[in-house]
């Protein structure tokens, strides 16, 4: 039985763990080939491995997508093995918590800003021009970038996060003009709180009893609908639990 991406192949970045990782075996359950990015060369490799005894093809792309050298360049070897990219989630990306650097804006250090601003929307940008001219060269193509409700409602200590992630979005609603003529579809999915590493959270949402907080399929799940549609370009899906509609009172 022929599987919805079969003969397709997807790139994903931050696909070590977590929503990436969840992401890049959702394509892989649906028969697609998958590019593995991640700058942890283990996670990497381990997604790879789950991929493959899945029965699909499956490429570590071992980098950071702060280095535009280095992801064109795996992009271009991942275009020579499979043919081309069909789909590019862009879901690379984090806060300045990664560096242990969360502060006020006031006193943030200008190094942690570029971090942010880099490794979030830089990162979108490069992944973006690599895979665009095999996409435009095809006449298809999705890409589909993760954001947050970051950009939408805030964060506390995070300003230059949500300014990244708010510029995913325009960067989205932006593209999707550019190149729908090559029926390529530029989405956004703005996920809010998500279980990751294990952790699990209640009180958070309006969902349930508990108010728990979402899964990483809850985001797998969005982003293959989208990479399945034709048209449907430009917009951001938040996927949330009710969270940005303000403070549960539970």
């Amino acid at each position: 039985m022929m599987k919805q991406f079969e003969g397709r192949t997807a790139m994903v970045t931050g696909a070590g763990k977590n929503i990436g990782k969840e992401i890049a075996l959702a394509f892989a359950k649906s028969g697609a080939n998958v590019i593995v990015c991640d700058y942890n060369p283990q996670n990497a490799e381990e997604t790879v491995q789950e991929i493959e005894a899945l029965g699909v093809g499956a490429m570590a792309a071992v980098c950071d997508v702060r280095d535009r050298e280095k992801i064109f360049a795996y992009v271009a070897a991942a275009v020579e093995r499979f043919g081309k990219i069909d789909f590019l989630v862009n879901n690379a990306g984090g806060s300045a918590g990664l560096l242990n650097k969360l502060t006020r804006f006031v006193d943030a250090e200008q190094s942690t800003l570029d971090f942010v601003i880099d490794t979030n929307l830089k990162g979108a940008f490069h992944c973006s021009q690599a895979v665009l001219p095999s996409m435009i060269a095809q006449k298809y193509g999705k890409i589909i970038n993760i954001s947050s409700i970051a950009a939408i409602c805030g964060l506390y200590d995070r300003v230059d996060y949500a300014a990244a992630k708010a510029g995913m979005i325009g960067m989205s609603k932006a593209l999707a003009m550019e190149v729908g003529e090559f029926n390529i579809c530029v989405n956004c999915v703005s996920p809010g709180a998500i279980e990751r590493d294990g952790a699990k959270w209640a009180h958070m949402t309006y969902m349930g009893e508990d108010g728990h907080a979402g899964t990483p399929k809850d985001i797998a799940d969005t982003v293959l609908f989208l990479a399945y549609q034709d048209y449907i370009t430009g917009e951001n899906i938040v996927v949330d639990g009710g969270r940005s509609l303000g403070p549960s009172h539970r």
